[in-house]
C-alpha cells in the first residue's frame, strides 16, 4: 500500500525521537531488580525511553531500521500516561501540515552534503542534529 505523511511523521517519532530520555535521578531508597542487581540509594538513574522504540520485541527483528510501513507505530516519543506531552496533538498537527506543503514546494528537497556528514547536538537527553543543510530548488 501507499505511505501517508501520518505514517512518516509515527516511523520518524520511533525511530528518532527528538528527546530520548529523561532527566537523571537518583534513587531514594534501594531497589532489588528481578535478576538480582540492586539499584542502591543515591545511585544515578537514566531512563532511555527512546531505546524503547528500538525493541525487536516490540518492533520486530529490523527495529533498528527506518520503516515507514511498519504494522505496529506505538512509540514513547511523547512520553505516556499522567507524564505524555500536552503539546504532542500540536506537534502531529504542526508536522502533517508542514511537511507536506514543504515537500510540495521543493519536491527535490535534499541534504546539501553526505548524511555522514551530520553533527549531533551533543546531549545525552536531545536528540537532534546541530544543523540541517539541504538543497532548495523551485
Amino acid at each position: 500500500g501507499r505511505v501517508g505523511w501520518h505514517d512518516v511523521i509515527e516511523e520518524t517519532l520511533r525511530w528518532a525521537p527528538s528527546i530520548s530520555a529523561l532527566p537523571m535521578r537518583f534513587a531514594v531508597s534501594d531497589i532489588p531488580l528481578p535478576d538480582g542487581t540492586v539499584i542502591r540509594g543515591g545511585d544515578p538513574i537514566l531512563t532511555t525511553y527512546g531505546a524503547a522504540g528500538h525493541d525487536p520485541a516490540q518492533h520486530g527483528e529490523r527495529a533498528d531500521r527506518f520503516d515507514a510501513t511498519r504494522a505496529t507505530s506505538e512509540h514513547l516519543a511523547f512520553g505516556h500516561g499522567v507524564h505524555r506531552c500536552l503539546g504532542a496533538p500540536l506537534a502531529r498537527m504542526e508536522a502533517a501540515v508542514a511537511l507536506p506543503a514543504l515537500f510540495e514546494r521543493f519536491p527535490d528537497l535534499a541534504l546539501a552534503g553526505e548524511a555522514s556528514e551530520l553533527r549531533h547536538v551533543d546531549s545525552f537527553i536531545a536528540h537532534g542534529y546541530a544543523e540541517l543543510p539541504v538543497r532548495l530548488t523551485a
